[in-house]
Protein backbone atom coordinates (compact mmCIF):
# COMPACT_ATOMS: atom_id res chain seq x y z
CA UNK A 1 0.00 0.00 0.00
CA UNK A 2 1.50 3.14 -1.58
CA UNK A 3 1.37 6.82 0.61
CA UNK A 4 -0.27 9.33 -0.52
CA UNK A 5 2.03 12.47 -1.33
CA UNK A 6 -0.71 15.20 -0.60
CA UNK A 7 -1.63 13.02 2.85
CA UNK A 8 2.08 13.15 3.60
CA UNK A 9 2.27 16.70 2.93
CA UNK A 10 -0.76 17.89 4.48
CA UNK A 11 -0.06 16.07 7.46
CA UNK A 12 3.11 17.82 7.78
CA UNK A 13 1.71 20.82 7.63
CA UNK A 14 -0.57 20.35 10.25
CA UNK A 15 2.31 19.55 12.89
CA UNK A 16 3.64 22.39 14.71
CA UNK A 17 7.14 24.04 13.86
CA UNK A 18 8.84 23.39 17.14
CA UNK A 19 8.23 19.70 16.92
CA UNK A 20 9.22 19.89 12.86
CA UNK A 21 12.49 21.72 13.96
CA UNK A 22 12.59 19.02 16.52
CA UNK A 23 12.54 15.88 14.85
CA UNK A 24 14.95 17.65 11.35
CA UNK A 25 17.55 18.22 14.49
CA UNK A 26 16.96 14.51 15.63
CA UNK A 27 17.00 12.92 12.13
CA UNK A 28 19.98 15.63 10.92
CA UNK A 29 22.57 14.09 14.07
CA UNK A 30 21.39 10.77 13.27
CA UNK A 31 22.13 11.14 9.25
CA UNK A 32 25.83 12.42 10.21
CA UNK A 33 26.28 9.94 12.55
CA UNK A 34 25.06 7.31 9.70
CA UNK A 35 27.93 9.48 7.40
CA UNK A 36 30.96 9.32 10.20
CA UNK A 37 30.09 5.76 10.89
CA UNK A 38 30.13 4.59 7.12
CA UNK A 39 32.99 6.79 6.10
CA UNK A 40 35.61 5.25 9.04
CA UNK A 41 34.50 2.28 9.86
CA UNK A 42 32.84 1.25 5.96
CA UNK A 43 35.50 2.85 4.00
CA UNK A 44 38.09 3.21 6.24
CA UNK A 45 38.53 7.07 5.89
CA UNK A 46 41.46 7.73 8.32
CA UNK A 47 43.24 10.26 6.30
CA UNK A 48 41.36 13.22 8.53
CA UNK A 49 41.81 11.86 11.88
CA UNK A 50 45.50 11.20 11.11
CA UNK A 51 46.42 14.66 9.81
CA UNK A 52 44.58 15.59 13.71
CA UNK A 53 46.88 13.64 15.14
CA UNK A 54 50.02 14.61 13.46
CA UNK A 55 49.44 18.37 13.67
CA UNK A 56 48.57 18.12 17.39
CA UNK A 57 52.09 16.62 17.93
CA UNK A 58 53.90 19.16 15.82
CA UNK A 59 52.27 22.13 16.72
CA UNK A 60 50.08 21.76 20.36
CA UNK A 61 51.05 18.98 22.40
CA UNK A 62 53.67 20.17 25.56
CA UNK A 63 53.77 19.15 29.11
CA UNK A 64 52.02 21.37 30.63
CA UNK A 65 48.27 21.68 28.45
CA UNK A 66 48.80 17.41 28.58
CA UNK A 67 48.65 18.28 31.97
CA UNK A 68 45.64 20.49 31.96
CA UNK A 69 43.99 17.91 29.46
CA UNK A 70 44.13 15.01 31.95
CA UNK A 71 42.09 17.40 34.44
CA UNK A 72 39.85 18.29 31.83
CA UNK A 73 38.71 14.99 30.46
CA UNK A 74 38.18 13.92 34.07
CA UNK A 75 34.69 15.89 33.90
CA UNK A 76 33.25 13.26 31.41
CA UNK A 77 34.77 10.17 33.06
CA UNK A 78 32.44 7.42 34.40
CA UNK A 79 33.18 7.89 37.91
CA UNK A 80 32.48 12.05 37.55
CA UNK A 81 28.97 11.34 36.10
CA UNK A 82 28.19 8.67 38.14
CA UNK A 83 28.69 10.89 41.59
CA UNK A 84 27.26 14.09 39.71
CA UNK A 85 24.19 11.72 38.39
CA UNK A 86 23.34 10.36 42.10
CA UNK A 87 24.22 14.23 43.40
CA UNK A 88 20.90 15.49 40.74
CA UNK A 89 19.02 12.58 41.62
CA UNK A 90 19.15 13.36 45.02
CA UNK A 91 18.69 17.03 45.03
CA UNK A 92 15.90 16.55 42.92
CA UNK A 93 14.69 14.55 45.50
CA UNK A 94 15.20 16.85 48.42
CA UNK A 95 13.12 19.09 45.91
CA UNK A 96 10.25 16.62 46.54
CA UNK A 97 10.28 16.16 42.70
CA UNK A 98 10.79 12.97 42.45
CA UNK A 99 9.66 12.72 39.01
CA UNK A 100 12.04 14.92 37.42
CA UNK A 101 14.70 12.75 40.12
CA UNK A 102 14.23 9.34 37.57
CA UNK A 103 13.78 11.16 34.27
CA UNK A 104 17.58 12.26 35.06
CA UNK A 105 18.22 8.86 36.64
CA UNK A 106 16.52 7.17 33.16
CA UNK A 107 18.42 9.61 30.59
CA UNK A 108 21.63 9.16 32.43
CA UNK A 109 21.71 5.34 32.47
CA UNK A 110 19.71 4.90 28.97
CA UNK A 111 22.58 7.24 27.42
CA UNK A 112 25.13 4.90 28.84
CA UNK A 113 23.42 1.98 27.63
CA UNK A 114 23.20 3.75 24.01
CA UNK A 115 27.03 4.38 23.89
CA UNK A 116 27.75 0.72 25.21
CA UNK A 117 26.14 -1.32 22.96
CA UNK A 118 27.55 1.23 20.08
CA UNK A 119 30.57 0.46 21.19
CA UNK A 120 30.26 -3.34 21.43
CA UNK A 121 28.52 -2.94 17.35
CA UNK A 122 30.99 -0.97 15.57
CA UNK A 123 34.78 -2.85 17.30
CA UNK A 124 36.65 -0.41 16.80
CA UNK A 125 40.29 0.02 18.09
CA UNK A 126 41.54 3.03 19.88
CA UNK A 127 44.38 4.90 18.34
CA UNK A 128 47.99 3.94 19.16
CA UNK A 129 50.42 5.82 21.05
CA UNK A 130 47.68 7.36 23.76
CA UNK A 131 49.49 9.94 26.23
CA UNK A 132 47.67 8.67 29.18
CA UNK A 133 47.63 4.34 30.08
CA UNK A 134 45.82 3.29 27.13
CA UNK A 135 41.70 1.88 27.43
CA UNK A 136 41.36 -1.10 26.52
CA UNK A 137 37.65 -0.84 25.23
CA UNK A 138 36.81 0.21 22.18
CA UNK A 139 36.77 3.98 20.39
CA UNK A 140 33.71 4.83 18.38
CA UNK A 141 31.60 6.18 19.14
CA UNK A 142 33.54 8.22 22.16
CA UNK A 143 31.66 7.98 25.15
CA UNK A 144 33.07 10.74 26.69
CA UNK A 145 31.98 12.95 23.85
CA UNK A 146 28.49 10.88 23.79
CA UNK A 147 27.89 11.04 27.65
CA UNK A 148 29.38 14.63 28.34
CA UNK A 149 27.39 16.20 25.81
CA UNK A 150 24.15 14.67 27.24
CA UNK A 151 24.88 15.77 30.86
CA UNK A 152 26.26 19.43 30.45
CA UNK A 153 23.58 19.31 27.64
CA UNK A 154 21.14 17.84 30.20
CA UNK A 155 22.39 20.43 32.93
CA UNK A 156 21.74 23.67 30.29
CA UNK A 157 18.28 22.39 30.31
CA UNK A 158 17.46 22.13 33.94
CA UNK A 159 19.09 25.81 33.96
CA UNK A 160 16.39 27.22 31.45
CA UNK A 161 13.73 25.31 33.47
CA UNK A 162 14.55 28.20 35.97
CA UNK A 163 13.40 31.79 36.85
CA UNK A 164 16.68 32.90 36.42
CA UNK A 165 17.04 35.93 34.18
CA UNK A 166 17.26 34.77 30.84
CA UNK A 167 20.38 36.21 29.95
CA UNK A 168 22.00 33.89 32.32
CA UNK A 169 20.42 31.27 30.92
CA UNK A 170 22.29 31.82 27.64
CA UNK A 171 25.74 32.48 28.93
CA UNK A 172 25.16 29.49 31.25
CA UNK A 173 24.18 27.07 28.25
CA UNK A 174 27.01 28.51 25.84
CA UNK A 175 29.67 27.51 28.80
CA UNK A 176 28.35 24.00 29.03
CA UNK A 177 28.24 23.56 25.73
CA UNK A 178 31.41 24.84 25.33
CA UNK A 179 32.90 22.46 28.05
CA UNK A 180 31.60 19.55 26.73
CA UNK A 181 33.35 20.45 23.47
CA UNK A 182 37.01 21.41 24.91
CA UNK A 183 36.03 17.35 27.20
CA UNK A 184 35.88 16.27 23.77
CA UNK A 185 39.05 17.85 22.22
CA UNK A 186 41.10 16.67 25.43
CA UNK A 187 40.29 13.21 23.96
CA UNK A 188 41.83 13.60 20.61
CA UNK A 189 44.56 15.56 22.34
CA UNK A 190 45.38 12.44 24.56
CA UNK A 191 45.18 10.27 21.65
CA UNK A 192 42.34 7.93 23.54
CA UNK A 193 39.56 9.00 20.88
CA UNK A 194 40.10 9.79 16.95
CA UNK A 195 37.73 13.30 15.58
CA UNK A 196 35.41 10.71 14.22
CA UNK A 197 35.08 9.05 17.45
CA UNK A 198 34.02 12.25 18.71
CA UNK A 199 31.78 13.08 15.88
CA UNK A 200 29.83 10.15 16.62
CA UNK A 201 29.66 10.65 20.19
CA UNK A 202 28.54 14.32 19.60
CA UNK A 203 25.64 13.12 17.30
CA UNK A 204 24.27 10.46 19.41
CA UNK A 205 24.49 12.18 22.06
CA UNK A 206 22.45 15.11 20.86
CA UNK A 207 20.02 12.65 19.38
CA UNK A 208 19.66 11.09 22.90
CA UNK A 209 19.11 14.01 24.72
CA UNK A 210 16.48 15.84 22.18
CA UNK A 211 14.86 12.65 22.58
CA UNK A 212 14.28 12.55 25.90
CA UNK A 213 13.69 16.31 26.64
CA UNK A 214 10.70 16.04 24.24
CA UNK A 215 9.30 12.94 26.55
CA UNK A 216 10.28 14.71 29.59
CA UNK A 217 7.70 18.33 27.92
CA UNK A 218 5.45 15.61 26.52
CA UNK A 219 4.81 13.70 29.68
CA UNK A 220 4.88 16.87 32.01
CA UNK A 221 2.09 18.62 29.55
CA UNK A 222 -0.25 15.05 30.42
CA UNK A 223 0.15 14.91 33.79
CA UNK A 224 -0.32 19.15 33.97
CA UNK A 225 -3.63 18.26 31.56
CA UNK A 226 -4.49 15.82 34.02
CA UNK A 227 -4.25 17.75 37.22
CA UNK A 228 -6.91 20.50 35.41
CA UNK A 229 -9.31 17.98 34.69
CA UNK A 230 -9.13 15.84 37.77
CA UNK A 231 -12.06 16.19 40.54
CA UNK A 232 -11.19 18.84 43.45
Amino acid sequence: MQSNPSFVKSYFKKLPLRLLGLLALFAGALIIFVFVAHEVLGEKEEAVDNSIFNYLAAHVIEKKLTAFMKTITYFASATFLQISYACLFVFYLFLKNSKRAFEIAAIGLGGFLVNYIMKLSFHRTRPPHPLIAPLQNFSFPSGHATSGFIFYGLLAYLIWKTNIRTVYKYVITTLLILFSLVIGFSRIYLRLHYLSDLAGGFCIGFAWLLLCIYLMEKLKKKTDREQEIAPR
